[in-house]
């Protein structure tokens, strides 16, 4: 029974190689709307019903199982399921290995490749490192660091750092920078962690110290 929620179509397409599609009809299991194609495959097209792909994706899965019971092998080598909505998409957090990203078609393939401008390419099927995936990323990922404050910045694993000033022994009027790791993983924690811990006592001497400089700079007045 289809849920209220459950409004998006989504297509299911089988290639089934000719010697296998009979070994279903002795089975008992007929795909009616299968078609010979010219690879002597037979192609049968399903409706599948969810509210995203990702669900689209695992009700196809469960069909899939229930419905052959392992006659045809693993899913991923002959179901395919389209992306009528477009939500297949590359962005920064394009994962391969997401379920909603897998069991793409080839116009799918195609153009998620296109809009990665480089980074993925189509997965080997043969390939031991295969997770059942369509696509393959050929490009590390870019980790950036967010600039939290002027001061503190995050690492893409979720450390916050403090860039402390303190003044350097040898010298009263020049002062040094050291990134100081915090125990905290937000930025209000952090600044609380900060002030606890006195890391921020020489700020006030650096400021004013950048301050004399640009004072100092100025060019004198004639009088």
């Amino acid at each position: 029974m289809m849920k209220v929620n459950d409004f998006q179509k989504y297509e299911i397409s089988l290639k089934i190689p000719y010697e296998e599609y009979f070994s279903l009809i002795y089975e008992s299991k007929y795909l009616l709307e299968a078609r010979l194609g010219p690879d002597r495959c037979f192609v049968a097209k399903v409706a599948m019903y969810g509210n995203s792909r990702r669900r689209g994706v695992e009700k196809a899965i469960e069909w899939f199982n229930k419905e052959f019971k392992g006659l045809l092998g693993s899913a991923h080598k002959v179901m395919t399921i389209d992306d009528p909505f477009g939500e297949v998409s590359y962005d920064a957090t394009f994962a391969c290995n997401d379920l909603g990203n897998k069991y793409l078609d080839s116009k799918t393939i195609e153009r998620v490749i296109a809009e990665s401008d480089g980074d993925l390419a189509p997965e080997d099927p043969e390939s031991e490192n295969n997770q059942h995936n369509c696509l393959r990323r050929i490009k590390r990922r870019k980790k950036q660091v967010i600039q939290l404050t002027s001061r503190l910045s995050q690492t893409p694993s979720g450390t916050i750092y403090y860039k402390m000033v303190e003044p350097v022994v040898s010298s009263g009027k020049r002062m040094k920078t050291t990134s100081v790791k915090l125990s905290s993983k937000s930025l209000e924690k952090a600044l609380r962690e900060v002030s606890r811990r006195g890391l921020d006592k020489f700020e006030k001497f650096a400021h004013s110290g950048s301050v004399n400089k640009k004072k100092n700079s100025q060019t004198p007045i004639a009088a």
